[in-house]
């Protein structure tokens, strides 16, 4: 049985890698970091929702390819709501989505969107603030509001002690729970602090949370909000002209193993700097990337091992500053299957406009010269300016910047879209020297992977039913493995588990809805 069930993975795998390796060779590479032309007007897309001033602060990209931007619509100085926008693979907009792809959301007299993420379900949410409070809202996704969250699909939050809280990003939890990271501004001092609030998955706070699902924590602004493995939390941003950051145990306690008393601040030489998004590497070292200031504005990286010590082997003892036109600015990382950082923001050209812009950079902090023009890359839009503010990457390589450009004496959304590295996928054959056996399978949340012989410093690699890789993790350790699906759709995947470049074994999964 155990032959037959090697025999049907061996064959499974072989023909993957043969359709992979008939559909490189007749592909054409296009330069990483160059613009997309299949994607709406040579690579760029530009949107009006109101007449005054529209932003695009957050992006995500569902497993299909759709892309979905949130942030704010204005009609006036004094008035903002809630918006999200939804295109197609192709930049069209997604007419199955709101109104011709569109949905605006009052919540507050003054509120704008700064965070969107998704959902195991596929539900969308988009967390922000208005002039005072937090404000959250959870749509289907057909784009209208999740009645069972909160009220009516909205959450307002206001944190007593404090006269003015900002959400400025959102993760969730592997059950579900759902994480605003951000800062209050308190009513004595008006000092910001690092804030943090937990909510249930109905939008209620958690009271088994810091106190009453708030969690408070030094002086600073918390920008970027991440979740590692072991559940621990991450809220990323600025303190005292420094990088910052502060992780909490899944109870709000702060971690005392990481860093001085749980938090990590670090200076740049004599710059003032500010960190504002935060990513988790495959292997649990953490970036976070923000810009420098001095004599000049330069983009700026750190990057820490997982007890908040610096990792001396990326830059110059763990920082990297580089300089972009004659003022940059990062405000968002992504990181590649590959490992590559991509730090996107914005950078002046020579006429001083503000462009989007885009650095690659290799794993030990160095640019990656084969994207764009030495590791760069600037797309002018608009007739002044424009500032990219968010990040992600399609399953294909390709990367999506989206942000806000001055175009008609208005400020409209702006997204662009570049090419990436080609997907690898599987280009191997596959043969197992060792069994396993998945249980639950199909699954909802999540699966365990247990194997005979137990690995060290092994890498999952999960593959989706064309071949591409959707998702990777690494460092596993033990006989029982857990893979949680994240955002992963419906359907069909296959597994990879390696020790030492060795194959250990690989598997089909299936995954349904809960």
């Amino acid at each position: 049985m155990v032959d037959n069930i090697s025999n049907q993975r061996l064959f499974t795998f072989l023909v993957f890698a043969l359709i992979l390796t008939t559909h490189f060779s007749t592909q054409i590479i296009a330069q990483p970091g160059t613009l997309d032309l299949t994607f709406g007007t040579n690579g760029i897309l530009t949107a009006s929702l109101d007449s005054f001033s529209d932003k695009a602060n957050a992006v995500v990209i569902q497993d299909d390819g759709k892309i979905i931007l949130g942030g704010s619509t204005q009609s006036s100085y004094t008035t903002a709501d809630f918006a999200l926008i939804r295109y197609n693979t192709d930049g069209t907009l997604d007419n199955t989505f709101g109104t011709n792809g569109q949905v605006i959301t009052t919540i507050e007299n003054r509120s704008k969107g700064y965070a969107v993420t998704l959902q195991n379900d596929g539900k969308i949410l988009l967390g922000g603030s208005s002039k005072f409070f937090i404000n959250i809202a959870r749509y289907h996704t057909d784009g209208n509001l999740d009645t069972t969250f909160g009220n009516g699909g909205k959450v307002i939050t206001d944190v007593i002690g404090y006269y003015s809280e900002t959400c400025k990003s959102v993760a969730i939890q592997n059950d579900g729970k759902i994480l605003v990271g951000g800062y209050g501004q308190e009513s004595g001092n008006d000092n910001p602090y690092f804030m943090i609030v937990r909510y249930l998955e109905n939008g209620t706070q958690d009271p088994t949370f810091g106190t009453n699902g708030v969690v408070i924590g030094d002086i600073g602004v918390g920008h970027s909000i991440q979740v590692q493995n072991d559940g621990k939390i991450l809220l990323g941003g600025s303190s005292n002209l420094s990088f910052a950051i502060e992780r909490y145990t899944n109870n709000g306690i702060l971690d005392n193993t990481f860093g001085t008393n749980g938090k990590v601040t670090t200076q740049f030489g004599n710059s003032n700097s500010y960190g504002h998004s935060m990513q988790l590497q495959n292997d649990g070292k953490i970036i976070l990337g923000g810009y420098s200031s001095w004599n000049t504005v330069d983009m700026a990286l750190a990057r820490y091992n997982t007890d908040g010590t610096l990792d001396n082997t990326f830059g110059v003892n763990g920082r990297v500053i580089t300089p972009f036109g004659n003022s940059s600015k990062g405000n968002a990382i992504a990181i590649q299957n590959d490992g590559k950082i991509i730090l996107g923001g914005h950078a002046s050209n020579n006429a001083n406009a503000l462009n989007f812009a885009l650095l690659r950079y290799n794993i030990d902090g160095t640019l990656d010269n084969t994207f764009g023009t030495d590791g760069k890359t600037l797309t002018p839009i608009g007739i002044s300016y424009s500032i990219g503010q968010a990040i992600d990457i399609n399953s294909d390589g390709k990367v999506v910047l989206a942000g806000v450009a001055y175009i008609d004496s208005n400020l409209n959304i702006a997204v662009t879209r570049y090419h990436g590295d080609p997907t690898i996928g599987i280009k191997e054959n596959i043969t197992t020297d060792g069994t396993s056996s998945i249980y639950p399978n199909p699954f909802s949340a999540f699966t365990t992977i247990h194997i005979n012989t137990p690995v060290q410093h092994a890498d999952l690699t999960i593959y989706n039913a064309n071949g591409e890789m959707v998702s990777q993790k690494n460092n596993i350790g033990g006989q029982d493995i857990q893979f949680y699906r994240n955002h992963l759709p419906n359907g069909v995947y296959f597994f990879q588990l390696k020790e030492n470049d060795n194959i250990v074994t690989a598997g089909k999964l299936m995954i349904n809805s809960q």
